[in-house]
């Protein structure tokens, strides 16, 4: 029973996961870069593994390299998150996680903002220790933190904490509830806002009875276009633009597809990624090879891969856990 909750323990760890700097802490700035909603976005910030270490670092798509942005050596990246919007970003950490004695453990837990304006670094609050963390923004106004513990007096009881803050690092939440994980299962992780299955004219529908046939159709013209069969694929994440359609479906691995809104086609699949971001013109999604992780960059305009991200230890857009 306790090998049987442990590897879901695993599971949900591996895929989560103005104050006064310690004099361990750095920040690198680069004060040049700045992003703006009407301009192409210059720059964006990814979770890099240097042995021990999870720092953050920052690309530059112009110069097309990458530098290190925040390190502390007693502090560890475990999730790096903007919000849906691109105008802001938090990160946890953790000093201290892995497992003992069969179980897992997260301890010495912090949250930040980095302010992509000025790029400064807010300690937004210090929160308690758990077996297991997921924190992701709901909305753009609202990121969630759950954290569970396991209750020390009842073995099958999990008391599952949640804090929310706003954009400005406010916070709006604090609960905790008990949980009996084996009569009701175990907690789910941090639940975002529906995809948004219509945008401008065009709206997706799934015909069921046609082997889940994945359709894009025009509110204007009255046509419908077939995209793909997602068979035992589940639409996940969704994104818009005036030229394109991106979206991932999700079974044991998770897909990306980048249908084209003007030539009525598929232009790209790339399989088995983890995340993708859009930046501009850019696509930027990581995945993992083996043991081992990369990011790399797509040029929407031009259907080619710009630049690929590696580094020793293995790096990703919200943490560096292979």
């Amino acid at each position: 029973m306790h090998i049987k909750y442990l590897k879901i323990g695993l599971l949900l760890f591996i895929l989560v996961l103005g104050c006064n700097e310690s004099r361990n802490k750095k920040t690198f700035i680069d004060k040049k870069i700045f992003n703006t909603k009407d301009k192409q976005i210059k720059e964006f910030y990814f979770v890099a593994k240097d042995r021990e270490r999870f720092d953050i670092y920052k690309y530059n798509f112009e110069e097309k390299n990458s530098k290190r942005f925040w390190t502390d050596i007693k502090e560890k990246v475990i999730v790096l998150s903007y919000s849906p919007d691109l105008k802001n970003l938090y990160f946890v950490t953790s000093k201290y996680f892995g497992i003992r004695s069969t179980l897992t453990y997260i301890k010495r837990i912090k949250l930040y903002k980095i302010d992509l304006k000025s790029e400064k670094i807010s300690l937004i609050d210090t929160l308690i220790n758990g077996t297991q963390l997921n924190a992701d923004w709901i909305s753009n106004n609202a990121f969630q933190v759950v954290i569970n513990v396991r209750d020390l007096q009842v073995s099958e009881y999990i008391n599952k904490n949640t804090f929310v803050y706003n954009s400005v690092g406010k916070k709006l939440l604090s609960k905790t509830e008990t949980i009996n994980f084996i009569k009701d299962g175990y907690p789910l992780p941090v639940i975002k806002e529906p995809v948004e299955k219509s945008f401008k004219d065009y709206e997706l529908k799934i015909h069921k009875e046609n082997n889940d046939s994945l359709f894009i159709f025009n509110n204007q013209t009255s046509e419908s276009y077939f995209i793909t069969n997602l068979n035992n694929y589940k639409l996940d994440e969704i994104f818009w633009n005036d030229e394109n359609l991106i979206f991932t479906i999700m079974s044991k691995n998770k897909n990306l597809i980048i249908y084209s809104l003007n030539k009525k086609l598929i232009i790209k699949q790339i399989n088995n990624i983890k995340n993708f971001i859009v930046y501009g013109k850019y696509l930027v999604y990581d995945f993992n090879i083996d043991l081992s992780s990369s990011i790399s960059i797509f040029d929407l305009n031009n259907s080619e891969i710009t630049d690929t991200i590696e580094t020793k230890n293995g790096c990703g857009l919200r943490n560096a856990f292979n």
